[in-house]
Formats: C-alpha cells, structure tokens, sequence
C-alpha cells in the first residue's frame, strides 16, 4: 500500500503566493489572519497495481482561499492555480463560498503519483 502525503510539498509552494498571509494543513484556529490557504486531502486511491503493487496512486486536494476582499481573494487564487499547475495538478472543480465579510474560493486538484 502506497499513502501519498503531498500536503507538506504544496503547502511549501503555496506559501511563496505573494500577499498571502499562511497556508495551512488544517483549518485555522482563528480567522484575524487573513488571506489564507487551507489544503486538505479529498481523495487518496489507487489505480494500478502490478505484481501486487500499487504503482500509481490518484490523489485530490481541496485547497480553499480565505481574503476580506474579493479582488485579493481572486489574485490569490490564480496565483494558487499557477503554482498548482506547476507541481504538476490538474484542475478539476472551483466553487465559492462567500459567507459574510469573509470571501471563500475552494479549488479541487488531482494528479498521479
């Protein structure tokens, strides 16, 4: 079995983001510091085995952007895109959130191990 933890290799990536405040594995114990990314994984799982080997593992993660302004919130999230693209992660959902003061873009990810 082959668990894939790219959490600590994405956070590194994300936190170089320009006017990003931190990026996170977990959600924030407050919400005074912002903008922030928060990445989770959303699907963990193989797809294909041989000799009775995983060989190739399909791993998703939910990277959620946080900002007060919807102007930061969508410059951090194409700058979150770009850098996602480069370690080699398709796109695969975007939605928003938006609740109160606090802008909310969630991303979905995907890519092969």
């Amino acid at each position: 079995m082959a668990l894939h933890d790219d959490k600590p290799r994405i956070i590194a990536a994300l936190s170089g983001i320009p006017g990003l405040a931190r990026a996170l594995p977990a959600w924030p114990d407050d919400w005074a510091t912002l903008p922030c990314i928060v990445v989770s994984e959303a699907s963990n799982r193989p797809v294909d085995y041989r000799d009775g080997v995983e060989r190739i593992t399909e791993v998703e993660y939910n990277v959620r952007v946080f900002a007060n302004r919807a102007a930061e919130q969508a410059d951090i999230a194409s700058a979150t895109d770009a850098a996602m693209v480069d370690l080699g992660y398709e796109r695969t959902l975007v939605w928003d959130e938006d609740q109160g003061e606090v802008k909310h873009k969630g991303m979905r990810y995907k890519t092969y191990l």
